[in-house]
């Protein structure tokens, strides 16, 4: 089995993990984003009848159609993969959505207090500089305007390096250390992973970055930047998920993701 790193960039950026991310992903979403994260998303958001909305990281734009079925009034996909990018273009077109290559760290390329909603799924444990994220969503938001996302927990982080340290070899996450730790370690995504079951049969597995810090960081980076924390989720499994991929009832004593919905005053 042959690992597929890329060094000195995001491996997002890579035409041959966009490929896998783009079967992974599919037209609904992988199974976690589906049944879970998505639904509990947009019934926190509401209804999104009228508003300019940016998707941040959208990978291959499964969740498009969604936005425009409930009546955006604009939807802006933004990724920092240009093929992530192709794949959203050939899965919808409608004159509302306009396709953003942004590095989501960097001077977001758009206007300023432009958006009325910000809805990024499982991407801030993937970024470094989270701050930066927190800071240019802070200013592309309109006042009263919200910033909706959901991370990878760090108790499942936790649960990892507990098994390394009793002497599990870890096959989802490389180089995890204690929940104080911030630093970037290697989430294992291929062929025996069990989420992609629906992927063809590939002979590489990536490795892609993941950044483990402890949850307080999230709240410093998001009041830091100015916004309001109106709720913090952690959560739970769902029984369409426990029916549709049983194999999650292993982590049904713990959190997988945490979400904050966040708004600008």
């Amino acid at each position: 089995m042959n690992y597929f790193t890329i060094t000195n960039m995001s491996i997002y950026k890579d035409k041959t993990f966009a490929e896998y991310w783009n079967e992974r992903a599919g037209e609904v979403g992988e199974v976690y984003k589906r049944f879970v994260l998505d639904p509990l998303l947009f019934n926190e958001l509401g209804s999104f009848k009228g508003k300019t909305v940016l998707e941040l990281g959208c990978g291959n734009g499964y969740l498009a159609k969604k936005f425009l079925i409930d009546g955006v009034e604009k939807l802006i996909l933004a990724d920092i993969s240009e093929h992530n990018l192709e794949y959203a273009s050939q899965k919808v077109d409608s004159p509302k959505v306009q396709f953003l290559l942004q590095d989501a760290t960097k001077t977001w390329q758009m206007d300023e207090q432009s958006v009325d909603v910000i809805y990024s799924n499982m991407m801030l444990n993937e970024v470094e500089d989270i701050q930066s994220v927190c800071t240019e969503a802070f200013k592309a938001l309109k006042p009263g305007g919200v910033f909706a996302f959901s991370t990878t927990h760090p108790a499942w982080d936790l649960f990892i390096y507990a098994q390394q340290r009793a002497g599990v070899e870890p096959r989802k996450v490389k180089g995890l250390g204690g929940y104080f730790r911030r630093g970037y370690s290697k989430f294992i995504m291929g062929t025996d992973d069990p989420s992609s079951e629906h992927t063809k049969k590939r002979d590489e597995k990536f490795e892609v970055e993941h950044y483990q810090r402890p949850i307080s960081d999230y709240f410093a980076a998001v009041k830091g930047a100015g916004f309001n924390i109106e709720k913090f989720i952690e959560p739970p499994l769902t029984k369409e998920i426990l029916e549709a991929a049983p194999r999650f009832q292993d982590y049904s004593d713990r959190p997988i993701s945490m979400v904050l919905i966040c708004s600008k005053p």
